[in-house]
């Protein structure tokens, strides 16, 4: 879906879509986590991982979300999308504000064989990963990725078992812009790492024997880049950021002319006034954003 302009009197109509993929726990938007758990909220899975200290994640709309923590042995928060695909394209932001070892990446897993994979994009004190020896490196989304692999065993989706381990890691940090997974698939399987079965695509905010932290993140997994500060669909939840500089919530009408109260409310992005329209609205699935002289 994306916006459609129809008249200089409807700015933009905005058609709404939810797709539940998982039968898990489902969280509510504005939950936050605290203990080691799992589960969906709308389209997409969410996860909290903690082995020790203190932290809790905060869900947002879409695939959004905030987190801290404190004096953890191990950390990880993440929200995405099962399986996936190789051609999620994942647009970000984040507020990132590590104390220790933390990265922020794309986490998941691939089943036969068993790999956990890293596309790392920012990192705390600690560059991972531990095994430096290089497979290669690959230019995308202007930037220089090296690419690791290494073995480990421990916990896993297969429970404790030995596996392997890929690893983008960007060589300047960065916390916004767009990453293209399939870029980094294609460059392992060229460097001789099996790329199997796809089991998880998630933005993962993590930390490791870190003594404390936090990061606000705004995120969109589809098939395509996307523009979050322009106005346009944002992520598969059918959910649109939408500029709202010359309007306020109060002049957006459904398709039958009826004022629309339950807008999410605004989300800050820099530069602009942005309004975020989600499934979790009971109105009609079609808005108009119209003057203020309405």
């Amino acid at each position: 879906m994306r916006l459609n302009y129809i008249s200089p009197f409807f700015s933009a109509v905005f058609v709404l879509s939810v797709f539940a993929q998982w039968g898990a726990k489902e969280f509510e938007t504005g939950a936050t986590l605290s203990s080691n758990q799992t589960g969906t909220q709308g389209d997409y899975h969410v996860e909290y991982w903690k082995d020790g200290g203190s932290g809790s994640m905060t869900l947002g709309e879409g695939c959004n979300f905030s987190c801290q923590w404190g004096q953890v042995n191990n950390i990880l928060f993440r929200k995405g999308v099962r399986p996936g695909t190789k051609d999620e394209v994942i647009t970000y932001e984040a507020d990132y504000k590590p104390q220790g070892n933390s990265y922020l990446s794309i986490y998941g897993w691939f089943e036969n064989p068993l790999v956990e994979y890293y596309i790392i994009e920012s990192w705390g004190s600690w560059k991972p990963p531990n095994d430096k020896r290089s497979k290669g490196t690959i230019e995308t989304d202007s930037g220089t990725y090296d690419i690791y692999q290494n073995s480990r065993t421990g916990a896993s989706i297969k429970g404790n078992s030995t596996f392997q381990q890929y690893w983008s890691v960007r060589r300047a940090k960065r916390t916004s812009g767009v990453i293209t997974c399939a870029n980094h698939f294609d460059a392992w399987e060229k460097a001789g790492m099996t790329i199997g079965k796809f089991y998880e695509v998630s933005f993962n905010v993590e930390a490791y024997q870190s003594s404390g932290g936090k990061a606000d993140v705004i995120v969109a997994i589809g098939n395509d880049s996307i523009d979050i500060r322009t106005g346009t669909e944002y992520g598969r939840s059918g959910a649109f950021m939408v500029p709202v500089n010359r309007y306020t919530p109060s002049t957006f009408y459904n398709v039958l002319g009826q004022k629309i109260t339950g807008l999410s409310g605004r989300v800050g992005l820099p530069g602009q006034h942005s309004v975020m329209f989600d499934a979790s609205n009971r109105a009609s699935g079609v808005y108009f954003s119209l003057p203020e002289s309405r």
